[in-house]
């Protein structure tokens, strides 16, 4: 178990420790019992409710991985006990308020070639996983089967499970597979858990299963439908009588077929920044995550019966701490009751952001994007169910939800609560019915001059306040690049801090003392400032206030004394090593770059760069490439200011480009509010083009890099035109319309200002 409720104080340590154990499971056991009293449900509206009450739900979360597959290899590789890295790892994303957890099951690790469930150490992981998140009052929802192998990003490893016996699109279709996977999933239903002493059937906690992770279909709608109806048959009969779900974002062809199968509940995903750049990306994307396209709801019979859950979600490889609340505030727009983040990274990994390295959160490496998802999670509880906010830049305030691109804030400020991601001059709502404070960097109650996360909460029926102080964050690398466990990106740093708080029941000289494991401090605070390192204290204007009761909770079910940092004593991280030729090669760049033959012809690190594109595509449409230059326009000393934008062109034998490109071929600049301006492009004889940058004017946006799936809306309105300058810039860009069957061949040789 975690080191947790540990309080050192003027009796036995040992007596006062069993006494808070006890009590604070047995409050926990408590909760268990009484979640075991409902079940959600979907009404003949399509809406998540709660049997007992017939309450709307609304669940916002993360997928965790550490009992399968690379995860449970890595946290081995390390030496890591995997019991205890999960409850670590359970208390921060508790600690965070999320109140849902979603896991893929790799059946590759879970079941013979005949479909048999497995006894082994990953159902054990599995089932004690669950039994955590429970007692944390976390609810769950089960995918059964992924149907794909274990390696990633490492090589496969054969199991001997059905899933390496056939192909994942045609799985699904083949008669004997179907059998298989009838059995498998009839004995994953029916598995007691032996830390709950439930089945998955008959475990209320676990609200809904998904039959299988992102399905790939061959056959027609009507044998889809007919597999989907037989594995829900099998789910029921083994005593699952709670929702059954179905991925409806992959295989646009037969997408009727899954809301004509006898499901509950459809199961959406969204990656608005794509996939696997190699890099940081950077840049204000908001505009882009104005709008969750599903081209059927108007249309599809049955859309509006059926829940809706959304079971991966990322804005993959940036660190901004203040697009999570966004992502919730239009999914709340599409009705969905359940949004689960992919993925959590294991604290144990986090470091080196091994696991999935395009995904990147984690409370002590990324604080500022933990606490966004805090905000998020807040927003989601908020939100109405279809509320609609309007686009960019109106849609930056919603409830007590704030975001900020030019500070990289998000901010949730209520009567009882106060978040935010960064530094922020906002004033609580209502400092007298405070009752929880979450930040990074400083505000107007709290000066911290540390880099990690902090939380201050108020112990129920007293005036002693709970802070929860966690490591410094120091990245050293580029988190999203080249990842390996030899090669820190973050390192936690175990440092003292001065800290200023600001609270009228705490007044200016109160009373200080450590509370978890080894942390003996006793003392005042001078004019509300003390010096902390990580771990937990109580906090009080009178001394007697830090006589609490071992057994309390704060924040609904976290223990006084908890504290979990980081087993930092070795953390190796690289300060040189060979570069891959493609290192700096982001085909994401283009929107259909997987159709593309793509090159990068140098990659001198000071100069633009060069593309090679070739493309000989199915349909029209239009090939943009994009280039972030806001850090090189920073940099531009300010008696220096460019007046022109220019771009020379040639082909890939090097000769200059001087006929006339597609009609529609436009030179354009994103600025940092997001919005697009253009100007048609007109080549001289030597190839260029160049226009004032005075001169540009607004045009619809490219939703940029694609987005994922593929449904999703690929342009955002103009906005009005507003004054500019080469500081506004943030991205430079080239759109040229292509023709259907025709190969287009093209060089942007130089992008330059003068």
């Amino acid at each position: 178990m975690v080191e947790k409720f540990r309080m050192l104080r003027g009796i036995g340590l040992s007596c006062l420790l069993a006494a808070t154990v006890m009590g604070t499971m047995s409050a926990r056991a408590e909760k268990m019992a009484d979640r075991q009293s409902y079940k959600i449900y979907v009404d003949k509206e399509g809406v998540m409710r709660r049997s007992d009450n017939r309450e709307e739900v609304s669940y916002y979360g993360t997928n965790y991985t550490a009992p399968f597959a690379y995860s449970y290899r890595a946290l081995g590789y390390l030496g890591k006990d995997r019991k205890r890295a999960i409850d670590r790892d359970i208390y921060h994303i508790s600690r965070l308020g999320l109140n849902a957890f979603r896991l893929h099951l790799w059946d590759a690790e879970l079941a013979d070639s005949a479909g048999n469930l497995l006894s082994n150490d990953h159902l054990d992981l599995l089932d004690y996983t669950i039994a955590e998140f429970e007692k944390r009052g976390i609810d769950i929802i089960l995918t059964a089967q992924t149907n794909f192998g274990n390696g990633y990003p490492e090589k496969n490893i054969d199991t001997g499970a059905f899933t390496y016996d056939y192909d994942k699109c045609n799985i699904h279709d083949d008669p004997e597979a179907q059998e298989i996977q009838s059995r498998y999933l009839d004995q994953l239903a029916r598995h007691v858990n032996p830390y709950t002493g439930r089945s998955y059937a008959k475990d209320n906690a676990i609200i809904a299963m998904e039959i299988n992770n992102e399905p790939c279909h061959s056959g027609t709608k009507e044998e889809v439908t007919a597999y989907i109806n037989k594995m829900v048959k099998s789910l029921k009969k083994a005593g699952f009588d709670k929702p059954i779900l179905y991925n409806v974002t992959h295989n646009p062809g037969v997408t009727s077929a899954y809301y004509d199968a006898d499901i509950e509940g459809t199961t959406f995903q969204w990656y608005p920044t794509s996939l696997v750049a190699g890099h940081e990306r950077k840049g204000n994307l908001l505009p882009a995550f104005d709008e969750y396209t599903i081209p059927w709801k108007d249309t599809m019979k049955n859309y509006d019966k059926l829940a809706r859950v959304v079971y991966e979600f990322d804005p993959a490889d940036v660190l901004y701490s203040h697009l999570y609340p966004a992502v919730v505030r239009t999914f709340r727009k599409e009705g969905f009751q359940w949004i689960t983040q992919f993925a959590y990274d294991p604290i144990d990994l986090a470091p080196y952001n091994t696991e999935y390295p395009t995904h990147f959160l984690n409370l002590v490496y990324t604080p500022a994007k933990a606490l966004s998802m805090m905000i998020a999670a807040e927003a989601a509880k908020e939100i109405p169910r279809n509320a609609d906010y309007g686009n960019y830049p109106e849609n930056t305030k919603f409830g007590h939800t704030r975001i900020d691109y030019a500070t990289d804030l998000s901010e949730f400020n209520s009567p009882e609560k106060f978040l935010y991601t960064n530094n922020t001059d906002t004033r609580p709502a209502d400092l007298s019915s405070l009752r929880q404070i979450a930040g990074h960097g400083s505000s107007p109650v709290v000066e911290y001059s540390g880099s990690g996360a902090y939380f201050l909460d108020i112990v129920p029926g007293t005036d002693t306040w709970r802070l929860e102080v966690m490591p410094d964050a120091v990245t050293v690398d580029d988190p999203f690049g080249n990842t390996d466990l030899t090669d820190a990106k973050v390192v936690a740093v175990d440092r003292k801090n001065r800290m200023r708080i600001s609270l009228p029941q705490l007044g200016d000289n109160f009373y200080l003392k450590g509370v978890n494991n080894g942390n003996d401090v006793n003392a005042m605070a001078i004019d509300g400032a003390i010096d902390v390192m990580p771990g937990t204290y109580l906090l009080a204007s009178k001394k007697d206030g830090l006589d609490i009761d071992a057994s309390a909770v704060v924040a609904g079910n976290i223990g006084v004394s908890e504290y979990v940092g980081p087993d930092n004593d070795k953390m190796p991280f690289t300060l040189l090593a060979p570069q891959r030729s493609d290192v700096n090669l982001d085909v994401n760049a283009i929107p259909e770059a997987w159709e593309f033959k793509f090159g990068q012809k140098h990659t001198n690190w000071d100069e633009a760069p060069v593309y090679e594109l070739k493309m000989d595509p199915d349909e029209d449409g239009i090939l943009v490439m994009r280039r972030y230059v806001g850090d090189k326009i920073g940099r531009i000393p300010d008696e220096i200011e460019p007046a022109t934008l220019n771009v020379r062109f040639q082909n890939e034998s090097g000769d200059v480009v001087s006929s006339p490109l597609p009609d529609g071929s436009e030179l354009g600049f994103v600025t940092t509010d997001g919005f697009t301006y253009s100007l048609p492009i007109t080549l001289d004889g030597n190839g260029n083009f160049s226009a004032p940058i005075s001169s540009f004017r607004p045009r619809k946006g490219v939703v940029m890099p694609a987005p994922y799936p593929s449904m999703m809306t690929r342009e955002y309105p103009s906005s009005d035109m507003k004054p500019y300058g080469l500081r506004d810039i943030e991205f430079v860009e080239i759109i040229i319309p292509r023709e259907k069957g025709k190969e287009v061949t093209l060089l942007p040789e130089r992008i330059w200002a003068e």
